[in-house]
């Protein structure tokens, strides 16, 4: 067999299968041309990148990505060539804080210098970078091909590719507490002697409205806490009352009141004490982008032992950048109301 054939014989045995990348390159959607965007740095917030792959076999031919390469792309910084670190991290796991910053001053669109994408149909990996900390950096992509490492920073001498974008990581934005804005809401309809309000809680800074979505705080998850409780207060027409911050999951709380009790008790007992409750089903989370603080009263008490609990209440609002506000609600038993503090 001559030497000829042997080659022949070889190269159609690789034939289909990947011999070398063609295209790698680095976007933040595989339609756009823009190189640099912005999102804020609280470790939340996400910017979709992917990374654009195409591979031809041993005679330039088109060929299928094989899934070990796909899986091995992972993101780096251009500059340096390592994984994302210093703040920087990327999953390729979806997160609910997607929406992007404004344009800064470095935000830039160019036109792209070239279609191949058309024509050699790129497979894609999607990541969504998030950043904990305020700073910019350049972001590049690395991938295995054969045992070889294959960078987009242009540092690969066999298979130069130079292809990144440009993330600036925003200080979050802090907010004074008379941005905040609150709003009480009388349910209606209650029995006799039972009040239910809803309290409003939302963001405005000049007028604008930034959504409030979820909030944290130092009680059990998914439960809808018990934030003050009162029974045989002894105030203005007000014997019982409790507050609940409603989790945004939520779209109704069943709250329960001592209600139906003697209206002639309190001529005998201030505790004007009853044995029936009544329950009722609030609406809460009914307003776009702001938090429900359900306060309901009695003028009448349970049977339970006198107790007074909950002056303040220390939680972080989460807006719909997936930034923190460290806010508190300060329970005024006399005055029987609300008011939001910093936490």
């Amino acid at each position: 067999m001559s030497e000829n054939m042997e080659v022949t014989q070889s190269q159609q045995s690789h034939l289909g299968v990947a011999d070398s990348i063609i295209s790698f390159k680095v976007k933040f959607d595989a339609g756009e041309v823009t190189r640099s965007k912005s999102l804020f740095g609280n470790g939340r917030m996400q910017v979709k990148v992917q990374v654009l792959v195409a591979a031809a076999d041993i005679n330039g031919n088109t060929v299928h990505v094989p899934a070990d390469v796909m899986n091995s792309i992972e993101l780096i910084h251009y500059g340096t060539g390592r994984t994302l670190r210093d703040g920087w991290s990327a999953s390729i796991e979806q997160g609910p804080y997607t929406l992007e910053a404004q344009p800064s001053a470095v935000t830039t669109s160019i036109p792209d210098e070239e279609t191949d994408e058309d024509i050699l149909h790129p497979q894609v990996r999607t990541f969504w970078v998030s950043c904990s900390v305020a700073g910019t950096t350049q972001i590049a992509a690395r991938l295995t091909l054969a045992g070889q490492t294959i960078r987009t920073n242009g540092t690969t001498l066999a298979s130069v590719h130079d292809s990144s974008v440009t993330l600036e990581a925003q200080q979050p934005l802090a907010y004074a507490i008379d941005q905040f804005r609150g709003q009480a809401t009388r349910r209606g309809n209650e029995e006799p002697g039972n009040r239910i309000w809803n309290y409003y809680l939302g963001l405005y800074p000049q007028g604008q409205q930034i959504k409030l979505v979820d909030w944290i705080a130092d009680v059990p998850a998914d439960t809808d806490p018990m934030f003050a409780m009162a029974n045989k207060l002894n105030e203005y027409v007000t014997n019982f009352l409790t507050g609940v911050l409603a989790r945004p999951k939520e779209r109704s709380l069943n709250i329960g009141l001592p209600f139906n009790g003697d209206p002639i008790a309190f001529t005998f007992s201030a505790d004007a004490i009853t044995r029936d409750k009544k329950f009722y089903s609030v609406r809460v989370n009914d307003r776009d982008g702001e938090l429900t603080v359900v306060q309901a009263l009695s003028e009448y008490s349970s049977l339970d032992r006198a107790y007074k609990k909950g002056d303040v209440f220390h939680f972080r609002a989460i807006d719909q950048h997936g930034t923190e506000h460290k806010l508190a609600i300060r329970t005024d038993f006399v005055a029987r109301t609300f008011g939001l503090e910093r936490g």
